[in-house]
């Protein structure tokens, strides 16, 4: 289509979108469009070929033009607003999309949208991305042709990385679904033809298909060191504004418009579409072309394949659609992984200047973050996706995770293996049965399995509460076991669920063995501490631990606090009637445990699945083993791998475990075979390796090398297999023995592993004997290496040793500084080409270590070189610093959230029933935050520690998020030239991000939020003074801020933002102050980020008065409040003469330094021509003249608080009124016009994060005034 329309008079059209970019970095946009000759879009003109093309092109050039129009240098800080739109013929009578569009380009657009069949002109999704992109290599072909690597964007409108990559990203998604249609269609012709063996084959064609969406996703990514993938929130925000709708009639950008979104709706037979983005879905599949539509529908209704898969009983058939609905809306699938990646992205957009997204919903929630708001629209409608097959969800997507949820399928265990000499068998191969099942798997995936509990543990339990008796009895279920029953019921009938009263009940010995018995928690022994009414000294014993969890089972706690326990009190803790209830309310659901899969199945549906389980053992704590040494198996190796010969060695038929398939975010082989691959392994952390060996072998020319740390020769994990690949050259392996001098070593020309020996040692010392070649793996094809892939299996010691050897390894052969090797490693993160497998090893923490305040966590938060960055979770403080660059998530959004608590992001993504994300934050403990203080009855006090802590965290994350915008506006070079000639669009950003600042005066930290803080301290001060005549005089904060923002100062800030701004649309100007601009953006942000930290340090010191405050020697509570009033009330008195200060300082720069431009003489001629031209040239010229005296310049250092009040209802009558939403019967507006108020200008230029963030404080203050207005009469 593009070829077609080069050859016609449209061609003015492509060659306008060529040369976009440099017209947008000229500031020529406008100008440029409206020089174009006006040619017709009919058929005359434009032939049917060129149609796509045609509409792409006009559409693209129509949202460029209305995007500069509406940010043209007069949308920020302005002195001047005049018209600066070219005088030529308009589109405004062909209707409200092209309003205020030339003619030249909204004539044609109408006219080809009519002939394609749109009834209004308007730009699609995919216009911009999949009808828009060039492929490199059609012969190219696997798996699909439109990957990210084989395109290339062919009309980017501004050029910049991001655009690129997130559009050539989202084009890739939908082309990794290139053969789903094919496969949609052929399970509708073997449904039609009963043929069961074919439907089977073109679902897991399918499934596959789904299951390899994912990866293509992650081809857009938030990593700044991943090069042509890197997508920068802060630039996405610009992208999202061009793509804005043309009016409210139009359809929304929306990742909806993508078909395979909607076809795979139909084909589950979606049903409810209640939710926003369910209503949506539906809008937007209106406005697709006729023939998507009609193939959509005959999908829905026709050859239903869910329908006949359930009619069919064949459990192999319903097995495989559980894994197409877990790959497609699943919370490990493409779904979750979509929700995932948007919410990072979001999160940093929407603290740096992103209203919403153009398809998503627009309400914020309560606490005024809307990445969380769209988080829960895509929660809403992936459960309505889900609820057909898993009946009424009643939690979160993401809170499934790590549960029993995630086990689907039932399976037993086979045979155990040995796979070394060994003769403990510490380490086993387990093979489970899958016959019947419908589980595929593919290298990297791990298996989750339910654990059961070992008789011996239940019986101490049953012993110990008198339940020997009552294992076949029925329990008394709470909400968490009743959803187990059902899903274990569901299960049982292979995906299909039975009604409330046919779901089987679960008797005592099902909570025993599915329960969690043991390590000991601590909420746990406090729920056995609290029914026993504190009377048991062994309990009390456990509590008193450093560490938790405790190792120890919940039999044993049992069995000793019955010893030293009044029975009556025991009895009636335990009674032992009606079903006993406080059974499953005792012991939880026990959690899922994954084991990588170790083998690589040669049939479409495999029989078997192999896993490698090393046994975990630990001793047995103090408390219950006395003096003796009592070692112990972990729960879930222990039961798989059980010692040799003992009594849980025996395998049998009864023993049925719940097992799921669970697909690792980054740990699969890489789609090109010839690529090469080292595996890192420790023990057993070979186990994937196996499978990713059995995969490769013999079936690719990549090159396979496996360095592999064991104590010693007789734990060589499947010495025998590796042999035979090594000798027929398949294979490379590396090996090193801790303990052990009995070594083995590669020798190429033999093929062989050859006996050699050498000192014991650990796997970083073999990575560095390999140095050489492990260098070439890990440098990517653009620095001069490989571009190899490495795996990494083990346990966190492991991780630290591997990575040590790579260090190492760079450091000694390719790298002069330190720095330097790290930047080779973070990019090989960040490309996705060091993956990581990290298993959980059981840690105990301490927890006897000095805790952390909020104000030093508030410190570390990483911004400048050299930072340290933290983050807490879930009470605990973790440095990040080294992880970050590691993180598979990009490391925009742990910036995002350094230096605050994140424990609501950190759940809201799964990571907190994640048992890799576990054990890898153990290794970056610091300690425990300190708690809130025990303020007991000093109400007061409390709530203005929560409102302190809450501007406290929003200080953090201004200074955070601003920070994205620094960094480019002060490292890009790319950002402010173009070649040589200077780029408008860093002028562009520069401006609108001053312009922010300026305009809305730091809404986040000087807006109603701190007027918020000095209206309820200036109450408190008020209301608590001691006698009617004492001095109730307070400083006039909100005065000062007010002065500050109207000073000369301030003006003359503004004045000169403005001259910048008018660069955007007239650049001819710039390129006489081009260093000038680039020095007053680097002061000017160098200010900013200074006043930020100041403000920073300030409430940190106020943090620190509440720590402090109860030791304070006074005679009341109502004392103790009034002084820690005065203190912080000095605190923001100080804050606001840093802002006075920061303008004064800002006032002092200017874009006009002719002595370090490459022309002084031509920018001083520059201005004198200006001054000629305006007149003011002959007003400098005459002798200035002494006027009256100076202005007068009021003092106010007090005020009384009736001033203060009145300044705040002056806040709260002028804020901006937002209209209470309607209920759902009367809403009146509909969904484009929603999409189009979302994507219009934030109110004074404040983001998403920081409007929401006044608009609640703004809400506080009015109701507070509501609330206290009597005792603010009296005052």
């Amino acid at each position: 289509a593009a070829g077609a329309l080069a050859n016609s008079p449209g061609r003015v059209w492509s060659d306008l979108c060529e040369r976009m970019p440099g017209c947008v970095s000229r500031g020529r946009v406008r100008e440029s469009v409206a020089a174009l000759p006006l040619v017709e879009g009919t058929e005359d003109n434009i032939p049917d070929q060129a149609l796509w093309a045609a509409i792409v092109a006009l559409g693209m050039l129509c949202s460029i033009y209305r995007y500069e129009d509406k940010n043209d240098g007069y949308d920020g800080v302005s002195i001047n607003s005049i018209s600066t739109k070219p005088r030529v013929e308009m589109s405004d009578d062909l209707g409200p999309e092209l309003v205020g569009i030339p003619r030249t380009i909204g004539l044609p657009y109408w006219q080809v949208s009519r002939r394609m069949g749109r009834a209004i002109p308007h730009l699609t999704f995919f216009d911009q991305a999949s009808y828009n992109i060039k492929v490199r290599d059609p012969t190219s072909i696997y798996p699909y042709i439109g990957r990210f690597d084989n395109t290339d964007l062919r009309w980017p409108m501004f050029g910049e990385r991001t655009e690129i990559a997130f559009l050539k990203g989202c084009a890739d998604t939908s082309a990794s679904f290139q053969h789903g249609p094919d496969a949609i269609a052929a399970c509708q012709e073997h449904v039609m033809n009963r043929n069961n063996e074919g439907l089977l084959r073109e679902m897991i064609r399918l499934k596959e298909i789904l299951e390899r969406m994912p990866n293509a996703f992650h081809s857009i990514s938030t990593n700044p060191n991943s090069g042509d993938n890197y997508v920068s929130a802060a630039e996405w925000v610009r992208w999202g504004k061009f793509s804005a709708p043309l009016s409210k009639r139009c359809p929304a950008a929306s990742g909806l418009q993508f078909p395979p979104y909607l076809l795979m709706d139909a084909f589950l037979g979606r049903k409810k579409y209640d939710s926003f983005l369910g209503n949506e879905g539906l809008h937007l599949r209106a406005w697709l072309p006729s023939n998507l539509r009609a193939f959509i529908a005959s999908v829905e209704y026709h050859y239903r394949i869910p329908e006949y898969v359930k009619q069919s009983g064949d459990p192999r058939l319903m097995g495989v659609l559980d894994g197409i609905i877990e790959a497609y809306t699943g919370e490990r699938g493409f779904m979750g992984t979509h929700r995932y990646k948007v919410f990072g992205i979001l999160e940093v957009a929407s603290k740096t200047g992103r209203t919403e997204t153009n398809g998503a919903s627009g309400a914020s929630d309560d606490s005024g973050r809307p990445w969380e708001e769209v988080h829960r629209q895509f929660s809403d409608a992936m459960k309505e996706r889900l609820e057909p097959y898993r009946g009424n969800i009643p939690v979160e997507p993401h809170e499934m995770r790590g549960t029993f949820e995630e086990c689907r399928y039932k399976s037993r265990i086979l045979t155990r293996s040995f796979v070394d000499s060994d003769h403990e068998r510490s380490i086993a191969m387990v093979t489970l049965d899958l016959h019947n099942t419908g589980i595929t798997f593919q290298p990297g995936d791990r298996l989750a399995i339910m654990p059961l509990n070992s008789w011996e543990e239940c019986a101490k339990v049953a012993a110990a509460l008198g339940l020997d008796s009552m294992l076949d009895a029925p329990v008394l279920l709470d909400r968490k076991w009743s959803r187990f029953a059902e899903h274990l019921d569901t299960v049982s009938n292979h995906g299909v669920a039975s009604p409330a009263s046919q779901v089987k009940k679960l008797m005592v010995k099902d909570i025993l063995r599915r329960g969690h018995l043991a390590p000991l928690t601590q909420e746990l022994v406090l729920k056995i501490h609290a029914m026993l009414r504190a009377s048991s000294n062994t309990v009390l014993q456990v509590l008193a631990t450093d560490e938790w969890p405790v190792r120890g089972s919940l039999g044993d706690l049992l069995q000793a606090a019955v010893m030293d326990t009044p029975t009556h009190i025991w009895d009636q803790a335990f009674d032992l009637s009606n079903d006993v209830p406080w059974l499953s309310d005792l012991i939880p659901v026990e959690v899922p445990r994954t084991y990588s899969i170790s083998n690589y199945p040669e049939e479409l549906l495999p029989s078997t699945l192999d896993l490698t389980i090393s046994r975990a053992e630990y001793n047995l704590c103090a408390t219950f083993a006395g003096k003796s040494t009592i070692t112990r198996s972990g729960v879930s190796s222990g039961y798989l791998n059980p010692a040799v010969g003992s009594p849980d060695d025996f395998v049998s038929d009864e023993d049925e475990l719940l097992v799921g398939i669970s697909r690792p975010i980054a740990f699969q082989l890489p789609l090109d075979a010839s690529a090469p691959c080292a595996f890192f392994a420790g023990g057993s952390g070979i186990a994937p390796f196996r499978s990713f060996w059995q995969a490769r072998c013999g079936r690719s020319v990549g090159r396979n090398m496996l360095f592999l740390g064991v104590q010693n020769r007789e734990k060589f994990c499947y010495e025998d297999e590796l042999r035979q690949y090594v000798n027929a050259g398949f294979m490379e392996v590396h090996l090193a023995f801790s303990r052990d001098s009995r070594g083995l070593a590669y020798d190429p020309y033999m093929r062989d592993v050859v006996e050699r020996r050498t000192e014991p040692r650990y796997i970083d010392s073999l990575i560095a004997e390999q140095g050489a070649s492990v260098c070439d793996l890990v440098m990517s094809k653009k620095q001069g290496g490989l571009g190899g892939y490495l795996y990494i299996c083990g346990s966190v010691a492991v991780f630290d040793s591997v990575m040590s050897g790579l260090r190492k390894a760079i450091y000694n052969h390719r790298t002069a500084t330190m720095e330097s090797t790290d930047l080779i490693i973070n990019t090989a993160f960040a490309e996705r080409r060091i993956m990581l497998d990290v298993f959980m090893t059981p840690k105990p923490l301490p927890c006897n270590r000095p805790t952390i305040p909020l104000s030093q966590l508030a410190s570390h938060t990483g911004h400048r070189p050299g930072g340290r960055m933290w983050i807490s979770v879930h009470g605990s403080v973790y440095d990040v610093t080294d992880f970050c660059p590691m993180h598979p998530g990009g490391t925009l959004i742990i910036k995002s959230n350094a230096g605050v608590d994140c424990t609501k992001s950190f759940d809201n993504l799964a990571h907190t029933n994640n048992p890799e994300v576990a054990s890898l934050l153990t290794k970056y403990f610091v300690g425990h935050l300190t708690p809130k203080p025990e303020y007991h009855d000093a109400e007061e006090l409390s709530g203005l520690y929560d409102m302190w802590s809450a501007y406290l965290r929003t200080t953090v994350e201004t200074l955070v998020s601003q920070q994205f915008e620094m960094d480019d506006i002060l490292g890009s070079s790319k950002l402010w030239f173009q070649g040589s000639l200077i780029n408008m669009l860093g002028v562009r950003i520069f401006y609108q991000y001053q312009s922010r600042l300026l305009q809305g005066g730091f809404s986040a930290l000087f807006g109603p939020k701190f007027q918020e803080l000095v209206l309820k301290l200036s109450f408190a001060m008020a209301n608590n003074a001691a006698s009617p005549g004492a001095d109730t005089k307070l400083p006039d904060i909100l005065g000062i801020i007010a002065r500050a923002k109207t000073s000369s100062d301030a003006v003359a800030t503004s004045k000169e933002v403005s001259r910048i701004g008018q660069f955007i649309c007239d650049s001819e100007p710039a390129r006489f102050m081009e260093r000038g601009i680039m020095d007053y953006a680097n002061k000017s942000v160098q200010l900013d980020i200074e006043l930020l930290e100041d403000i920073r340090e300030e409430a940190c010191h106020g943090m620190d008065a509440f720590d402090t405050i109860m030791n304070l020697d006074a005679a009341s509570d109502a004392q103790r409040v009034t002084a820690l009033c005065q203190f912080l009330m000095q605190i923001l008195e100080r804050m606001a003469k840093r802002l006075e200060v920061f303008y004064s300082k800002l006032a002092q720069c200017s874009i006009y330094q002719p002595e370090i431009e490459r022309n002084p003489a031509r920018t001083r001629w520059n201005l004198v021509r200006r001054r000629i031209r305006d007149g003011s040239f002959f007003v400098l010229s005459q002798n200035a003249v002494v006027g009256a005296a100076p202005g007068y310049k009021p003092v106010q250092e007090t005020v009384e608080f009736d001033n203060v009040l009145s300044q705040i209802q002056q806040t709260i009558r002028n804020a901006p009124q937002v209209a209470a939403p309607l209920p759902p019967t009367t809403q009146t507006m509909q969904l484009n016009e929603r999409h189009r108020v979302r994507t219009e200008a934030p109110v004074n230029g404040a983001s998403a994060f920081e409007s929401h963030q006044n608009s609640n404080a703004l809400n506080r203050m009015s109701t507070f005034i509501d609330k206290n207005m009597r005792a603010i009469r009296r005052l």
